[in-house]
Formats: structure tokens, C-alpha cells, sequence
């Protein structure tokens, strides 16, 4: 039987983390990974918000201190008194290790996976941010041609229409692997490792290792120790859990609706733009 650790993982608002793993320190910063092993360690103090862990060093050398702040003031204290009680007895009177030495720093570099996930969030903003340029020309076009009602419309309505037709192309896409992976696709077991919180929602992190033996991770909301995992032989970062039938017809409503949603807002605000540009709004266009 396994237990967790009582020793607490201390995160600050930068990304960066310091837990005791393993009989040692690691330290995670955003571009590197420091590992100090606790026979390095001469002693850890926190003082407020900050931790600092003073290596070990050889009489009449300065030791080394890696320090992490901006954490939680509580989590540190207990931190600290933690570690201190799980620091290796040193004989007394010999001569100390040089800590410095021990400790082994390991530059962090995106996986491929995340390279992918960081280009896909990019090509999104940059979708998000064209879609809205383009509602907001239409809309100061059709202002200065006198049709500010319209214009407002265009603004409030056309990019709630290209966001549902957006995410209903999300859904086809989906619909489409959860069809060609489980058939044409390789399944394996993928285990819980973790929860994360995606767009305000919770889901549960997974690992599961392609036939390449790389470990690669998915995200899913059922809360299960093992889920199964179907992946493309020849892009094994595309993965889907398959869906039970009622999910499929859930998606496929969703997605139906969404299409046709889309489509009806967007007709209504180019019908609009239309009158504006070309017969003017009742009422409101130039006599």
C-alpha cells in the first residue's frame, strides 16, 4: 500500500514548484528543473512567504541556497519543519559534502505534444482575434454608412453565430474520430494521473504509452483509475476515449444544433448588412 506524501507541494503565482519527491528537493522552474538531494541539503528555513534551502559546503566555501517565493505562508512553515525532520543525521565533527555538487539541474524543453497544444491555442487566438476584426469593419462600414442599430447588431450578434459555427466544426471533427480511431485506430488502457481544469471545467489527466513506447497524456472527464484510449498509428497525439452510443447521439444533437444555429445568425446578419448597404434599414437609412 502506498501513501502520499504529508509534506506539502508549495506552488507560487510564476508556475514554479518545490515538493519533496523521492528523497529529494525539486525544485520547477518555467525553463529548468533542479534536483537536490537531501544529503545536500545543510537546512531549509522559511521566513514569511519565502523558502530558502542553504546546500551543504565544504569548510570556509559559501553554500549554495535556492530559494522560492511568493508562496503560501502556512504551506511553507510546514514545509520547512518537514524536510528539516527528514534531513539525513550527519557525523558530527566530518567534514561536509559539497552539496553543490550533488545537485543536478535539467533544462525543461517543450514536448512534442505541447509544441502542438501551444500552436493550436496560437492558431486559435489568431482565429478568434481575424473573426472579430472582421465583424468590427462590417460593423464601422455599416455605421458611417448611417445604420448604427445594424451596426450594433453586427457586433453583438455575427460573432455569436462564427463561435457556434467554430465549435460545431470542433464537434465534426470529434464525431469523425470517434468514429475512424476505435476502428481504423490502436486502443490501449490509459491511467488517471491527475486532474486539470480546462475552459472552467474539471477533467482528469491520462497517460498512455503509444507503439513507439512514448508516454503521451490526454485529457477526459470521466474520473475512472483506467480509461481506454484509441489513437492513430500514424499520429499517436491524435487520441480519443471512445464515447457509448448515448454520447455519440448527445454529440450529434449538440452539434446539429449548433450548425444550424450558426448558420441561421450569420444569414440574419448578412441579410442585414444587405438592407443596410444596399435598400437601407426602415427608418434609419438615408432618404
Amino acid at each position: 500500500m502506498s501513501f502520499t506524501s504529508p509534506i506539502p507541494v508549495l506552488h507560487n503565482s510564476r508556475g514554479a514548484t518545490l515538493r519533496y519527491e523521492d528523497g529529494a528537493l525539486v525544485l520547477r522552474l518555467p525553463d529548468e528543473e533542479v534536483r537536490i538531494p537531501l544529503p545536500a541539503v545543510a537546512r531549509i528555513h522559511a521566513e514569511g512567504r519565502t523558502v530558502a534551502v542553504e546546500l551543504t559546503a565544504r569548510t570556509g566555501a559559501a553554500p549554495g541556497v535556492h530559494t522560492l517565493d511568493d508562496v503560501s505562508e502556512a504551506a511553507a512553515a510546514l514545509f520547512a519543519d518537514a524536510v528539516t525532520a527528514a534531513l539525513p543525521e550527519r557525523t558530527a565533527g566530518a567534514e561536509p559534502v559539497d552539496g553543490s555538487a550533488l545537485v543536478v539541474v535539467r533544462p525543461l524543453t517543450e514536448t512534442p505534444d505541447e509544441q502542438r497544444r501551444r500552436r493550436s491555442r496560437r492558431r486559435t487566438r489568431i482565429g478568434m482575434a481575424s473573426a472579430g476584426s472582421v465583424f468590427f469593419a462590417l460593423a464601422l462600414a455599416v455605421g458611417i454608412h448611417g445604420q448604427w442599430i445594424v451596426a450594433l447588431l453586427t457586433l453583438l450578434v455575427g460573432p455569436v453565430g462564427a463561435a457556434s459555427l467554430a465549435y460545431a466544426w470542433i464537434g465534426v471533427e470529434d464525431l469523425y474520430l470517434q468514429w475512424y480511431l476505435p476502428r481504423n485506430g490502436i486502443t490501449v488502457q490509459a491511467r488517471l494521473v491527475g486532474h486539470s481544469r480546462i475552459m472552467g471545467g474539471g477533467f482528469g489527466t491520462y497517460v498512455y504509452t503509444d507503439l513507439h513506447g512514448e508516454s503521451r497524456t490526454l485529457h477526459h472527464r470521466g474520473g475512472g483509475a483506467t480509461v481506454e484510449a484509441a489513437y492513430h498509428p500514424d499520429k499517436p497525439h491524435i487520441v480519443r476515449v471512445p464515447e457509448s452510443r448515448g454520447q455519440k447521439t448527445g454529440s450529434v444533437a449538440v452539434t446539429v444544433f449548433l450548425v444550424l444555429f450558426g448558420l441561421v445568425v450569420e444569414a440574419g446578419t448578412a441579410y442585414l448588412l444587405y438592407e443596410a448597404f444596399v435598400n437601407g434599414y426602415p427608418g434609419y437609412g438615408p432618404s
